[in-house]
């Protein structure tokens, strides 16, 4: 699978992900999720992901970012910051997700349980499709 591949379906997935998240009818609010500062749409979604307004906002936005850079018009270098941004950006919130005091980032993003999870994958596949697997040579995707 080449880069811009991960980067459609990566969109797409997370897209998906992100739009029937906001069904309400697909989340439920347990005793023991803890409050946040921002409790709009907040539950876990499918029973396993806590997930609110933000984390939900965020997976929407990164799901549309994935499709519009896999399109022809695009360079393989943006399809390559892509998955690099993924990678950063999911990989330190499934880090802070470990820890009792941030996973959920001071108030704001639910980051315990099944999100460790999820944005680990992600962080992983954005990893590989990044560094091991992008089409550019390996000193041109660290510059």
């Amino acid at each position: 699978m080449k880069i811009r591949n991960f980067a459609l379906i990566g969109g797409i997935v997370m897209l998906v992900l992100g739009v029937f998240s906001l069904v309400p009818g697909l989340s439920t609010f347990p005793d023991w999720l803890p409050r946040l500062q921002f409790n709009t749409s907040y539950g876990l979604f499918l029973n396993a992901l806590p997930m609110n307004i933000v984390n939900k906002l965020l997976l929407i936005a990164f799901g549309i970012a994935g499709i519009a850079v896999a399109q022809p018009r695009f360079a393989v270098e943006t399809n390559v910051r892509y998955a690099k941004t993924v990678f950063y950006f999911m990989g330190i919130l499934a880090v802070l997700g470990m820890f009792r005091h941030t996973n959920t980032l001071f108030g704001i993003l639910p980051l315990m349980r099944g999100e460790i999870a999820a944005h680990g994958i992600f962080a992983l596949l954005g990893a590989y499709f990044s560094y091991k697997h992008g089409e550019l040579p390996l000193h041109e995707q660290l510059a």
